[in-house]
């Protein structure tokens, strides 16, 4: 099921399936990639419980070991759509039979989208509600290359970061990462298909509050925000996809990583009774 929401200048549509915005329109423009199967097939997924690929595909909790998706469960998955406003929609997802196949623990999200004028706001309340729970987080939407011009080459697009960064740079060589060191000293990177095409650009302990994408070609843009989260990752499909997605995360992990949840690194704990609540403003231009 589909929920639109609109403004004087812009409106962002959201899906029940994964809680994934699917456009978001300002001004005639659509930002969000369009989910074109041939390159990939998603928009605007988030996240839940693992950032990530996984050594065998796995997880394991209390010894027990689960199948998991890499990135996790959630994004294909059915939330609820519990209340919506003129200018928000609130989804809600819970531990059932289906999510139990990969992760055995109790959890609600609670994921809220509020437009703004050109900008939209995504917020999750990960809840513990009856037991102690390990998990990652992020957001993982893909951003159309073609707002400034149909096939607007990646070449001219760049990211700047808010603050001067000094970043080593994870990609992943078989699910393993390799670490490029300094690969951001600055503020800039200027993306190519070359840097991109070995795989996502994977940045740890970022200081920036904001990251943002622009072109040399026109004046179309979008800024990222990274909220409480330090993890940055920008990646685009090395199939010459139409988009680069910005990614703001609590960690981003690899296949090295124990199957055990609670001794993966980059992991967080919620005691029971606990909340946590993650919130990132994607702005348009």
């Amino acid at each position: 099921m589909l929920t639109v929401l609109k403004n004087s200048n812009c409106s962002l549509t959201i899906s029940t399936l994964g809680a994934e915005p699917q456009s978001f329109i300002l001004n005639g423009i659509e930002y969000i990639w369009n989910g074109d199967k041939a390159h990939w097939p998603r928009r605007a997924p988030l996240l839940f419980p693992v950032t990530g690929p996984l050594r065998e595909d796995s997880v394991a909790v209390n010894g027990v070991q689960y199948k998991m998706p890499g990135n996790g469960f959630a994004r294909d998955t059915e939330f609820t759509l519990v209340s919506t406003t003129d200018d928000s929609a609130t989804y809600v997802l819970t531990d059932n039979e289906y999510t139990r196949q990969f992760y055995p623990l109790a959890f609600k999200l609670t994921v809220t989208y509020t437009l703004k004028d050109a900008a939209y706001t995504a917020s999750c309340t990960i809840e513990a509600p009856s037991e102690d729970i390990y998990f990652t987080y992020g957001w993982h939407p893909a951003f159309s290359l073609d707002i400034n011009g149909k096939d607007c080459p990646l070449e001219t697009y760049s990211l700047s970061f808010s603050q001067n960064e000094r970043l080593d740079r994870r990609y992943q060589v078989n699910g393993i990462f390799n670490v490029e060191k300094d690969f951001l000293v600055g503020d800039t990177i200027e993306l190519s298909r070359k840097e991109t095409d070995k795989g996502p650009i994977a940045l740890w302990n970022v200081k920036s509050d904001e990251v943002t994408l622009t072109s040399t070609q026109g004046e179309h843009g979008v800024t990222a925000t990274l909220g409480s989260f330090d993890t940055f990752v920008a990646w685009t499909p090395a199939n010459n996809a139409q988009f680069i997605c910005l990614e703001p995360m609590y960690s981003f992990g690899d296949a090295s990583r124990p199957l055990e949840m609670s001794q993966m690194y980059g992991i967080r704990k919620l005691s029971k009774g606990e909340t946590v609540t993650y919130t990132n403003e994607f702005r348009f231009f």
